[in-house]
């Protein structure tokens, strides 16, 4: 199925693994929602699972292998695969009448921007995560028509590296209630034949080191040594996977931790019967799945990194304890577990608040918005000599080498 709609042509483009989880969730809310009557969606990326989702909203999907000059797998070195990219992405602008490009990821804008100057259009950056000095510099993220930062973390990096702030923008992912609405009516203890007294714990994300699945674990041992009857159960799938197998079994929790995989079923989930969302997060720039367990009245109970405190509010909607803390999670959830009053409290504030902060109707609002204003003027488009931000490279390169100066100072 094609597109049919005769709205100005915006090309997206996403990189990242072939799965559909916070970024390809974002892209696929936000295309679901725009406004086809104003603006004409394309989409070229490299994940096989999204270019499927895409398909079935009638959007035209290019997919192919993605290669990164200086990228994080190999080859690192193959330019001429890296200006096949660049050639590609000429063509399609100039073949489709493309007017604006919006990155989903950091990653592509380091062949988009020459793609956007040899074109004369506006590029967006999208990102999702914060990235290191090294790879803000190699993607060319700074030289880009405007950045979007999911959270305010993510933008004070380009900030504190000099970037023009009229360039840079605040825009909160939303979520989308009908997405969320429930497919098939399940009962986690039945489902897991648990006790009725059993007090749910869940968590949600990908088995990677920064996801903190182990502090859960150890978290959830601490729980119960005071007698709490705690069952903990994961949602998702990775890497880590063997070795939380591996952790539970060392720690006798076997019959207390359930490992529920990969689940297209998440929504459901979340309203079988948890009690606490909790995270063990080291790095979460947002935490979409926070604002979904909000959105469901559930409580969460989360470390304060990154941009979790601007979507849980700490003894409003939630409770934030410091990262890395198994300690204080433990105990954040004995609170919880002996006060039903406040957990009942702190989930109807956290619907509230996402209800009134995250919902996709603002955020698709807000990109709207934003798109209106890079195709209004010309001096939006990037051009050989327009948008390259040298003095903020400079500039992050020097705090990064006073920074690296001050810490080894500090350890000799």
């Amino acid at each position: 199925m094609t597109q049919t709609n005769q709205g100005t042509p915006i090309l997206f483009v996403h990189y990242g693994e072939d799965w559909i989880r916070g970024s390809e969730r974002c892209l696929l809310d936000l295309l679901s929602h725009l406004d086809r009557t104003r603006f004409s969606p394309m989409v070229w990326c490299n994940s096989m699972q999204l270019a499927s989702q895409i398909k079935k909203l009638g959007i035209t999907v290019i997919q192919q292998p993605f290669p990164l000059l200086l990228g994080w797998q190999a080859p690192a070195y193959d330019i001429f695969a890296f200006f096949a990219l660049v050639s590609k992405g000429i063509t399609l602008i100039q073949h489709h009448q493309i007017k604006l490009i919006h990155s989903n990821s950091g990653a592509p804008c380091q062949w988009l921007n020459l793609v956007a100057r040899k074109t004369r259009v506006p590029l967006i950056a999208h990102l999702h995560c914060r990235y290191p000095l090294r790879d803000r510099i190699s993607l060319g993220l700074h030289h880009v028509s405007h950045l979007i930062a999911v959270s305010h973390p993510v933008a004070q990096q380009y900030i504190d590296d000099g970037f023009d702030q009229n360039r840079l923008g605040v825009i909160a992912n939303g979520i989308d209630p009908q997405r969320l609405k429930i497919n098939q009516n399940i009962k986690i203890k039945q489902f897991l034949k648990l006790d009725k007294n059993d007090f749910i714990l869940m968590s949600a994300g990908s088995l990677i080191a920064r996801k903190g699945m182990d502090i859960l674990i150890n978290a959830l041992v601490l729980v119960r040594q005071h007698h709490i009857p705690a069952k903990l159960i994961i949602v998702g799938e990775g890497p880590c996977h063997a070795q939380l197998k591996q952790q539970i079994n060392a720690l006798g929790v076997g019959q207390h931790v359930f490992l529920l995989g990969e689940r297209s079923d998440l929504s459901s989930l979340l309203q079988s019967g948890i009690d606490l969302f909790i995270s063990g997060a080291t790095e979460e720039v947002f935490g979409l799945v926070l604002a979904e367990a909000g959105l469901h009245n559930i409580p969460v109970i989360a470390p304060d990194v990154g941009g979790i405190s601007e979507v849980i509010k700490h003894h409003h909607s939630g409770l934030l304890v410091p990262p890395q803390a198994p300690q204080q999670i433990a105990q954040a959830i004995e609170l919880l577990y002996l006060r039903p009053d406040l957990r009942r409290q702190f989930g109807h504030a956290a619907k509230a608040r996402i209800e009134k902060l995250f919902l996709i109707k603002k955020h698709v609002t807000a990109v709207e918005s934003l798109y209106f204003k890079m195709l209004s003027k010309p001096m939006h488009a990037l051009t050989w000599h327009s948008h390259w931000s040298m003095l903020a490279v400079a500039t992050s390169i020097i705090h990064f080498a006073l920074k690296r100066l001050i810490t080894h100072k500090e350890s000799i």
